[in-house]
């Protein structure tokens, strides 16, 4: 059975290295490790067979794939003694910045992302890019050079509107 490829692949096979680490760690970090993976693997989850259609939509994914991870880090710098333990409270500060980088990071990805094979993967919601084109392949060559500059406006727009999720 496959488990994907290149860095996945890479992750699979080394997985029990990565298990010894974890099982290394002192209990109160595992605990936001293993909370921060399951909310986050149950969130993406949904999206394995939903699109990114609505910003809601790109908001909601972008909490699971990294607003998460910022909380989580955030918690775990609190529980370290390294920041305040206010910081382990702050769940919407660190959430919206996780919000922004994955924004930041599904904008400069779209040409990788729109020439995956066998089927692109895209996460640029179509509430926005659908203002500017049919489809988001529309946005690779020249001829809708205008429009591709107007959709890329207003998806950093929509990359630094910060608000709470949690």
């Amino acid at each position: 059975m496959s488990c994907g490829s290149g860095d996945y692949l890479d992750l699979m096979e080394n997985y029990p290295q990565v298990s010894s680490v974890f099982h290394r760690l002192e209990k109160k970090y595992q605990q936001v490790v293993e909370d921060i993976c399951r909310r986050m693997g149950n969130g993406m989850a949904d999206f394995i067979v939903k699109e990114v259609v609505s910003i809601q939509d790109y908001d909601v994914y972008c909490h699971y794939v990294a607003g998460l991870v910022g909380i989580g880090l955030s918690q775990l710098f609190a529980s370290s003694g390294l920041e305040d333990k206010s910081f382990a409270d702050a769940e919407a500060l660190a959430n919206n910045m996780g919000l922004f980088l994955q924004k930041t990071n599904i904008i400069r990805d779209y040409l990788e992302d729109i020439n995956e094979e066998p089927a692109p993967r895209m996460f640029w919601p179509k509430e926005i890019w659908g203002q500017y084109g049919k489809t988001l392949a529309d946005f690779k060559s020249g001829e809708h050079a205008i429009e591709a500059v107007q959709c890329l406006n207003h998806m950093v727009k929509a990359a630094i509107n910060f608000y709470a999720l949690v």
